[in-house]
């Protein structure tokens, strides 16, 4: 018996010796070539952005070549299919934040603009904002949606489903914003330009254009080029759950998207005539 034990201690003792190197690799082969080039990758995003930020401002000064509108980063959305006068974006027409709240009120008087598409606030939020009870956003119906800005989360996708909705039952011109108007405006405002038969370089054009208002980057440029394929196109591919977005049809992809997070067809319906010429 005491053969036999020492006999199963060592090949105990020699299996330990054959299996550890192989059971240390399991856990320290995680960094390889991909990781490094993933890591690359994430800190040259991090970089670019750093230095975006940069470039941005609250002072109406620092902007000597944009128009009141640009700096406000209010426009109305014109893209195929789209009704004229029918959708707007901009920053926030009442958020003091960005010191742009005031144009984007005052435009959108101007603009007629019967419901405001308010993707960031909650009503307590909302009312909170100084001087709000005086503005014309405040006389006009209000949608709120406080999205966050995970779009694949389950929580964005019901939202923005729910929100839909109700764009479907009120009535334009529609002004769709967040804080600046840059992020989750702009892909609220991507889907709807894609299921009003938007092409993926006007989709990609009314994106960018908050970028050239708040950073300055230049049409085609290679700095646009980099937030296109990183954050629009990127955003819609994952949306409309293919590699890329160019040659596939829009409207169809937008209509399955708004379907697949649970808006119904009658309201994708009622919006698309809406937002027809």
């Amino acid at each position: 018996m005491k053969q036999i034990s020492i006999a199963v201690i060592a090949l105990f003792l020699a299996l330990s010796c054959l299996l550890s190197p192989i059971m240390g690799e399991s856990k320290s082969r995680v960094p390889s070539k991909t990781t490094k080039r993933e890591k690359g990758k994430t800190s040259q995003k991090q970089n670019f952005y750093r230095n975006l930020a940069k470039r941005r401002s609250n002072n109406r000064a620092a902007y000597p070549r944009l128009s009141d509108l640009e700096f406000a980063n209010f426009r109305a959305v014109n893209t195929s299919g789209m009704g004229k006068g029918k959708l707007y974006r901009s920053s926030s027409p009442v958020n003091p934040w960005g010191n742009r709240n005031l144009i984007a009120d005052n435009a959108a008087r101007t603009a007629g603009i019967k419901t405001f598409v308010n993707l960031s606030d909650t009503e307590k939020k909302l009312k909170g904002y100084k001087g709000f009870k005086y503005s014309y956003y405040s006389s006009q119906r209000i949608l709120l949606f406080n999205l966050n800005w995970k779009y694949q989360s389950e929580e964005f996708r019901r939202k923005l489903a729910k929100g839909i909705s109700l764009m479907a039952h009120s009535q334009p011109p529609f002004l769709v914003h967040c804080d600046m108007g840059k992020d989750r405006a702009g892909f609220v405002c991507a889907i709807l330009e894609c299921l009003m038969d938007a092409s993926a370089e006007e989709v990609t054009d009314d994106y960018l254009a908050s970028f050239t208002n708040y950073f300055g980057i230049q049409p085609h440029s290679k700095d646009y080029d980099f937030v296109a394929n990183n954050e629009i196109l990127a955003f819609l591919a994952l949306a409309f759950s293919v590699k890329n977005i160019n040659g596939i049809n829009l409207a169809a992809a937008a209509e399955r998207y708004l379907l697949r997070i649970g808006v119904p067809a009658k309201d994708i319906a009622t919006l698309r005539l809406k937002l027809s010429p």
